[in-house]
């Protein structure tokens, strides 16, 4: 991304390119591993310090530093745009969506941040170029829609009982309190298999676990009856 408005952006914030500072360094894959089951999410609206933001879901982006995933993203119109008129940029970035769409003409998509949040850490969902320029230019906050994960002790416990039983849940569908329950060996084979059963609510999820339980074992001695019936088929057949 060598241009002359990206190289006069950089000049006026006082980067050197070939010796960036530390934050420009930062790799955007600052996001601690968890269960989504295992939280309850509330959706807010709110203000972010961009430099809290620190992991993206762009498989482009989520590997490379803060400078190299900006350069990626080819911005020099932005630049070119800050350098005429940084004020715009303080102003549209801390605007509600609604009131973006009034400063550019854009549509709502176009112009809505989506973030995620776990432990005050931030990661991207919708809304990376401008997430990843506003954190270049040092511009103090940004307005998303955060999806907030907070760990809930029982949806946990519900998670580690059902785990030990040889189940995965994991959440389904929009509604926040449906879940869906999964064979481990299918996951792992194809992470967008499809559930083994799905509950509308949690409330009687215990019970069911059990009796899922209960199949699994009835599948399992039928498969070993079958392997033994084979087993004898063939020594009798093929010896």
């Amino acid at each position: 991304m060598e241009t002359n408005d990206v190289a006069e952006f950089y000049q006026k914030l006082e980067i050197d390119r070939n010796n960036p500072t530390d934050y420009l360094l930062k790799k955007m894959n600052d996001w601690p591993e968890f269960k989504p089951f295992c939280c309850t999410k509330t959706e807010v609206e709110k203000l972010v310090n961009p430099q809290q933001i620190n992991s993206t879901y762009h498989s482009t982006y989520s590997d490379r530093s803060l400078i190299e995933a900006f350069e990626e993203s080819r911005q020099s119109g932005r630049c070119r745009q800050f350098l005429d008129n940084p004020s715009y940029f303080l102003k549209y970035l801390k605007s509600t969506p609604e009131e973006r769409i009034d400063l550019n003409g854009s549509g709502l998509g176009a112009n809505t941040i989506i973030l995620s949040e776990y432990k005050e850490k931030f990661s991207i969902l919708e809304g990376n170029h401008r997430v990843l320029f506003a954190k270049v230019a040092r511009i103090p906050l940004v307005y998303a829609t955060v999806t907030v994960y907070t760990p809930d002790p029982k949806r946990t416990d519900l998670f580690r009982r059902a785990k030990a039983m040889g189940i995965i849940l994991k959440d389904y569908g929009g509604n926040p309190n449906s879940c869906a329950a999964y064979l481990p060996d299918e996951l792992d084979y194809n992470p967008h298999c499809e559930p083994f059963r799905t509950f509308e609510d949690l409330q009687n999820i215990e019970a069911s676990l059990l009796e899922i339980q209960k199949e699994l074992s009835q599948i399992q001695t039928n498969e070993s009856q079958e392997s033994k019936f084979r087993q004898m088929f063939n020594k009798i057949f093929f010896r």
